[in-house]
């Protein structure tokens, strides 16, 4: 697993905020947290009187721990975090969840994954509450045992027929060669921070069945499936899973020698790609080469 935590100092008003951080110095800029903060050492503990004390205040109150949520294990591993409530429950499983700020998100997700073999909590980001009522009606639909499920889906073989089933991808010369984005989508927007008591992200679509990309008949055994065989190779990361979207964190994104052929992969994953501003084949894959967050979104 890699180290995922980011050295976290004291952040400077907005305005001070430099957009290109000198080695040391801030790394957070407000509502557009870069990517680059995944990969470096974990942050010294806040000190008293800061601005982070504002963004992030500690709660340490026990009163506020409700029976079954994370906050026990997440305040054992030093991570005070606000009151949560539970937000779905699908049989004996459960997600918690707590509000964010748009400068604080990823920074929570941060703290939360790097405690994770600590704590057995997960977490990812959730977007709008509203998306999430009625115990998540509009996001996960009735599945049976999906987690059991994608044990039995061969993840090659299933991008294989999608591929197939979505057609022959636009190809061409890049038109796009600096897609790069420096950031992801879901945390610059107030929402949701969900907990799920599991020993890998990836896991998460399964558990909750996630139906964002029914359209397209994929399902949650199907998105673990996939999200299972991308950890194992690019060590990726379930960072976000909204209403119709899905975002990865990528430590090790393929090499440009492989980057065509797990362009193809994301394609058949998610064809709306093609149709929503990446016009060839080869842009996704300059993209997928240079960027370590993955963004899916099904129309």
């Amino acid at each position: 697993m890699p180290d995922l935590a980011p050295e976290r100092p004291d952040p400077a008003p907005a305005a001070a905020v430099p957009a290109q951080p000198e080695p040391g110095g801030e790394i957070f800029v407000p509502e557009r947290p870069r990517r680059e903060l995944l990969t470096l050492d974990k942050p010294e503990p806040p000190r008293p009187g800061t601005g982070r004390d504002e963004m992030m205040p500690r709660i340490d109150s026990e009163d506020l721990d409700i029976a079954g949520s994370p906050r026990a294990d997440l305040r054992a591993a030093g991570l005070a975090v606000p009151k949560m409530h539970q937000l779905v429950r699908r049989g004996d499983t459960a997600m918690w969840a707590f509000a964010v700020r748009a400068s604080e998100a990823l920074r929570w997700w941060l703290d939360i994954r790097q405690a994770a073999d600590q704590t057995g909590w997960m977490p990812v980001l959730l977007g709008p509450p509203e998306e999430w009522r009625d115990n998540g009606e509009a996001i996960i639909h009735e599945g049976d045992d999906e987690l059991a499920r994608a044990d039995e889906i061969d993840a090659a073989e299933l991008l294989h027929e999608k591929g197939a089933e979505a057609g022959e991808p636009a190809r061409g010369v890049p038109i796009l060669p600096r897609r790069g984005d420096s950031d992801f989508a879901t945390p610059q927007h107030e929402g949701l921070l969900g907990l799920v008591e599991t020993d890998a992200g990836w896991k998460i679509p399964a558990m909750f069945p996630w139906k964002g990309s029914t359209n397209w008949e994929l399902y949650g055994a199907e998105h673990a499936s996939v999200l299972r065989s991308w950890n194992r190779r690019f060590e990726a990361e379930l960072v976000a899973m909204t209403y119709d979207v899905v975002e990865l964190y990528v430590p090790h994104p393929p090499s440009r020698e492989e980057a065509l052929a797990v362009a193809s992969e994301a394609y058949a994953y998610c064809p709306d790609l093609l149709d929503s501003g990446v016009p060839t084949l080869e842009d996704l894959a300059e993209h997928m080469i240079r960027s370590k967050a993955w963004y899916f979104r099904w129309a």
